[in-house]
């Protein structure tokens, strides 16, 4: 069975634009303490969203991922699993927070830092809280929901912080909208959730809620393991070096981010139809699998080749500042990480689709081990670059213990089939950017783009047999 565009491209989209609506606020809200503030106060913000990121991950307890393949499976559970879970994270969320204020207090970090971070953090039972619900509407695959709630709310979120920082007001002003926001998402939710789905409030049934946390807590380590690894390299810096390197190594990386909301996005819709397709021989999941590989390589790509030539360029468009041109050197070296995460975060979800979430737990176990043992060495002797080293190296170790297992469950995999057009697209469009050097950095792109397009549709209708072909063949259907 082929995959269904249509139905998996609405679902993305509603995801990708919730997403992309907190991921571009969250930009906004850097770039402009950055303009405002300066390079000191966009490390720390950077630092407490990065723990916010680890300990929201504890709060939620791994419930989300369960919530959906479970309600997937039976949607009259829908009640007992939101009961259920707020309980849960309610719990969870008090303990994430005692264990964040340990974790500050032995890092000795400034005071002004580590008020910033706690406040932030106060947050952590309201993303919860949202995480639950937006994890049911996951799973009855009303994704467009999501949006609905987030869309205003980030925009009313930035927009104050705007009229805040250009009114000369600090950091701390920033942080009380964050926690405005969530607070606002959560309830929401939570109202959105009782007027459109048969929920109702149950009585918390204490050995349930004991089974269900011990089935997510595999999820639970997935996904603070993933959190960690993710935020070991600011950490790293964040004790090794200064908050200004903690700035800019965000800087690099916060360039990365549209392009991973759009694999995120396409993944969590896709999730849903993978759980539904698991059966012997798991070839339906397979060829989902390779399609949605094959979409995120035509557009990973281009994103590396435009972050590597010219990634000063927006560099020095999105933050106004020329300090931020220092992380350059670590933009096109984080950049080849576009690359390998489309196979992991296909891959990713083929293996909990299929019941093999231990093997996941696996895998981000040793890419954190890898990550520290590259990491520290590379960030005490290079800094900023070292920890750039270090990020593509565990992502390559990621991405290659991700395909092994992977590739055995198929059969092996089509990568040949997979990455051979969006490859030849991609030399051309790099020719030509190294022949250009010389053009405005807007005429390099918006010429790039076009070539790789063009390239790419030529051989999709040379591979297809011909126009006619390419419109009914099974990636169009």
């Amino acid at each position: 069975m082929s995959l269904n565009f249509r139905k998996t491209g609405g679902n993305a989209l509603s995801i990708l634009t919730s997403d992309a609506m907190n991921r571009a606020t969250s930009f906004v809200l850097y770039a402009l303490v950055a303009r405002h503030l300066g390079a000191h106060e966009f490390g720390q913000l950077s630092l407490a969203l990065t723990l916010f990121y680890i300990f929201q991950v504890l709060a939620v307890a791994g419930l989300k991922t369960l919530i959906i393949r479970q309600v997937t499976i039976d949607r009259s559970q829908t009640s007992r699993y939101y009961t259920t879970g707020c309980a849960i994270v309610t719990l969870s969320s008090f303990s994430s927070l005692a264990l964040l204020f340990g974790f500050v207090r032995l890092m000795h970090y400034p005071a002004d830092t580590t008020l910033v971070i706690l406040l932030t953090c106060i947050g952590l039972l309201p993303y919860a809280i949202s995480a639950i619900c937006e994890g049911i509407f996951q799973a009855w695959e009303r994704m467009y929901l999501i949006p609905y709630v987030n869309v205003p709310v980030n925009v009313a979120k930035v927009s104050c912080a705007f009229l805040l920082l250009t009114r000369k007001n600090g950091l701390y002003a920033v942080v009380l909208i964050l926690l405005s926001s969530l607070v606002v998402a959560a309830l929401t939710e939570v109202w959105m959730l009782f007027r459109k789905f048969p929920v109702h409030m149950e009585l918390v049934d204490y050995y349930f809620c004991l089974a269900t946390f011990r089935s997510a807590v595999t999820f639970l380590g997935i996904d603070g393991t993933i959190a960690v690894m993710s935020s070991l390299n600011v950490l790293l810096l964040s004790k090794l070096a200064t908050e200004t390197e903690v700035g800019l190594y965000s800087a690099a990386t916060q360039l990365m981010v549209p392009l991973l909301l759009v694999y995120q996005s396409i993944g969590q819709s896709v999730f849903p139809l993978m759980c539904r397709k698991v059966e012997p021989g798991f070839q339906s999941l397979k060829r989902i699998s390779a399609q949605v590989i094959e979409v995120l390589l035509i557009l990973a790509l281009p994103a590396l080749a435009g972050l590597f030539f010219l990634g000063d360029w927006a560099l020095s468009i999105l933050y106004k500042n020329p300090v931020f041109q220092q992380a350059f050197p670590a933009l096109r070296i984080v950049a080849w990480v576009l690359i390998s995460q489309v196979f992991t975060s296909v891959l990713g979800q083929a293996l909990v689709a299929s019941h093999r979430e231990k093997i996941t737990l696996r895998i981000v176990a040793v890419d954190t081990l890898v990550n520290l043992l590259v990491g520290w060495p590379l960030i005490r002797v290079l800094g900023l670059r070292g920890a750039a080293i270090a990020l593509l190296a565990t992502r390559l170790v990621d991405c290659c213990q991700h395909y092994v297992p992977v590739s055995r469950l198929f059969g092996g995999i089509p990568l040949a089939q997979i990455i051979w057009k969006p490859i030849i697209a991609g030399v051309c469009m790099t020719a030509y950017l190294l022949l250009s050097s010389t053009q405005a950095g807007v005429l390099r792109s918006v010429s790039a783009t076009a070539i790789y397009s063009a390239a790419l549709i030529v051989l999709a209708i040379w591979a297809s047999g011909g126009v006619r072909h390419l419109k009914t063949s099974t990636f169009f259907s």
